[in-house]
């Protein structure tokens, strides 16, 4: 056990251990690993909670190995920000000793869409296996060295996932709220707290008042695109702008590294130029594969995912328009 403790705190394979302050700590997703996404480790004095869960079981039990060993107790609390799955699938390591703790919307999108998706997934792998096999193919094939890098990432990350599918238990939320949540624990408390749904249907973030740090989940990302699949970019807007209103100097971001408030503007400038880039295409009847990443964002990761947000902008466009 003790070799397993010292090989996770050298650096899972998964993630990287950074301490943000006494007793909280980031775990940064290493790229095309079982992870995908960051989480978090935080103290509470008697007990620990833990922020989102990874995408694979041997991703989730090296976070939980670690905030085990780096706090001295058990995990209490797991809290999935969203609905995602590198932020929801390692729940099961956690369970049923831990409180797994979303939103209300979160849980009925996990036990309804999630659960039926992850049967899918178990019934037809071939299928999914033939899909990756062609993604390697066109790798082979892109010019784009930043963009084939990002797509040989994503391809390692689901090939790891993939590998776990058989065993994966999708373990929902036990706890829910519709607001905000507390916690107190005897070194500090936490608010869990939701502004509705901007990066997906419902997010929630995890603040830290005392320490004037925020676990932002897929609000806030760190020079890396935000995703649009299931998002609501104004009401993310709206969303943001809530949180700059909270005393914060750190952010740990959904993906990427350790930030602050600056990258919740540049994450609202993104949104914005997004959305103007769109609007401008439409009124002048243009195509929407003549818009190109804008510079300001062309050193960003997640730039498989541009041409998708474009298009999930225009859908809302168009639908609002009708």
């Amino acid at each position: 056990m003790k070799n397993k403790v010292m090989e996770t705190l050298q650096g899972s394979k998964h993630f990287e251990l950074t301490r943000v302050a006494d007793g909280v700590y980031a775990a940064l997703s290493v790229p095309g690993t079982g992870s995908v996404g960051n989480a978090a480790i935080i103290d509470l004095g008697d007990s620990t909670l833990i922020v989102d869960s990874f995408t694979t079981i041997q991703a989730a039990e090296d976070l939980k190995t670690a905030a085990e060993f780096l706090t001295g107790n058990s995990v209490s609390y797991v809290i999935n920000t969203h609905w995602h799955s590198d932020h929801t699938s390692g729940n099961q390591v956690f369970a049923p000793k831990a409180h797994i703790i979303s939103t209300s919307t979160t849980r009925e999108i996990m036990a309804t869409f999630g659960k039926d998706r992850i049967s899918q997934q178990l019934v037809d792998p071939v299928t999914i296996n033939r899909a990756l096999n062609e993604i390697e193919r066109k790798i082979a094939q892109e010019t784009d060295q930043m963009l084939q890098k990002e797509m040989q990432w994503e391809l390692a990350s689901d090939r790891e996932y993939m590998k776990i599918l058989p065993q994966l238990v999708y373990t929902l939320p036990t706890l829910t709220f519709d607001h905000q949540l507390c916690i107190y624990g005897s070194l500090r408390k936490v608010h869990v707290i939701t502004y509705g749904g901007g990066h997906t249907e419902s997010d929630a973030f995890v603040y830290l008042p005392d320490d004037k740090i925020a676990v932002m989940g897929d609000l806030v990302l760190a020079k890396h695109q935000p995703v649009f699949n299931n998002a609501n970019p104004s009401e993310w807007l709206n969303i943001l702008e809530k949180v700059q209103q909270l005393d914060i100097e750190t952010i740990i971001p959904g993906h990427g590294e350790v930030c602050s408030k600056k990258e919740i503007v540049e994450v609202q400038e993104y949104i914005k130029d997004i959305m103007l880039l769109v609007e401008e295409t439409v009124q002048k009847n243009g195509s929407l594969d003549n818009i190109s990443v804008p510079k300001a964002y062309q050193n960003w990761y997640f730039s498989t995912y541009f041409k998708t947000n474009v298009q999930k902008v225009y859908d809302l466009l168009t639908k609002k328009s009708q």
